[in-house]
């Protein structure tokens, strides 16, 4: 059986729900406890998923700060992105993190400051009429912004933003961050800098290559390795160009394939389903723990985060269960499936936990202290 209790904090009310296989128990405020009788466990999750999400509009949290691994601290309603993006920045050297959501027909823009509870440390208007399709944690307290394609910069502690990168309406963005280093195309070049020690480790003239392709205009994609050695980028539509920041060699990849990711020791490369050694480019054998799936499209699922030897791995589709995967152990710790994803879900490692933005409009925590 398993029972959550959330509370509103404006009013300190209490509602429980107890989950006992085929049976729905709620109760308000130590009131009259009602019942709910299932046909299936697939349509108990939904009820359940479906009073819980009605409570949370209403204002009720679910907090649980003694969580073990794996098991939810924070259930939050934020409200939905109009945008539908999901746009969530967060750190592994931190617990707090940033979410923004579209507010009605781009009416404003809404950042969301989040500490690693699940409370809400500020929100902060960002302005009508703008689309922020990713944003990433830089280690100089800034935010960097893809809002329409353009590169903007927000200072936390100021509160201002600026325009950063490439020209607006380029339809060309690449962003991405990792430790102390960031990522971005200015509409000529990638560039790399590392924030902490305001160094640029790298500069590169690149040309993107329009695309054929209705979901995207350009080939400008670009990642950064868990242990910052390395970068993948893709500005043609059949090939990867990995480059290794020490030596400045660069390796090609032939692949047209989609959803890249480093292994957490930077010393594999995964694209398309296909494995590739990153400091030589030869093909190899699955190197992962999970099986890597091939034949993805742009549009199909395939997000994998890290943090140390943790992998955050979801496959199939968008509300599919997210796997937590020990690399080292090549052991299969958990699986997370959360209640509030509908069909997709954006989702981050912190310092101590995993952070989801769903496209129900809800946060959540899930610990990953080992």
């Amino acid at each position: 059986m398993i029972e959550k209790t959330f509370i509103n904090p404006a009013t300190n009310k209490q509602w429980r729900i107890e989950m006992d296989n085929l049976t729905i128990r709620t109760c308000l405020n130590g009131g009259k406890v009602k019942e709910i009788l299932c046909d299936s466990s697939f349509q108990a999750k939904g009820k359940a998923s479906s009073a819980m999400m009605g409570q949370m509009r209403k204002g009720f949290v679910y907090q649980n700060p003694k969580a073990v691994f794996g098991e939810a601290m924070c259930h939050r309603y934020v409200g939905k992105d109009s945008n539908g993006f999901m746009p969530l920045a967060s750190a592994p050297a931190r617990d707090d993190f940033f979410l923004t959501r579209v507010i009605g027909d781009f009416e404003d823009e809404l950042l969301y400051h989040f500490d690693g509870n699940g409370d809400i440390l500020e929100t902060i208007s960002l302005g009508a009429k703008r689309m922020t399709y990713e944003q990433v944690l830089c280690s100089n307290n800034t935010l960097l912004v893809n809002n329409s394609y353009l590169i903007e910069q927000f200072t936390l502690d100021t509160h201002k933003i600026t325009a950063f990168a490439n020209k607006k309406n380029s339809m060309k963005a690449m962003l991405d961050a990792s430790g102390d280093l960031a990522l971005w195309y200015t509409g000529e070049e990638i560039v790399v800098f590392d924030f902490n020690g305001n160094i640029e480790v790298w500069r590169e003239v690149v040309k993107c290559k329009k695309s054929k392709d209705p979901n995207f205009a350009y080939y400008c994609f670009g990642i950064l390795s868990p242990r910052q050695t390395k970068m993948a980028y893709r500005t043609t539509e059949d090939e990867y160009v990995i480059v290794d920041f020490s030596s400045g060699e660069k390796v090609v990849i032939k692949n047209d394939g989609w959803h890249p990711f480093f292994s957490p020791d930077d010393r594999y490369f995964s694209v398309g389903g296909k494995c590739y050694v990153s400091q030589t480019g030869e093909e190899i054998n699955n190197p992962f723990p999970f099986v890597v799936r091939q034949g993805l499209s742009y549009a199909d699922t395939c997000t994998v985060r890290t943090r140390d030897n943790l992998m955050a791995v979801q496959q199939e589709r968008g509300n599919s269960a997210i796997e937590l995967w020990d690399y080292k152990s090549r052991n299969l710790l958990i699986s997370i499936d959360d209640p509030f994803v509908v069909k997709h879900t954006n989702f981050y490692f912190t310092k101590d936990n995993l952070v989801l933005h769903t496209d129900y409009g809800a946060m959540s925590i899930y610990s990953c202290t080992m």
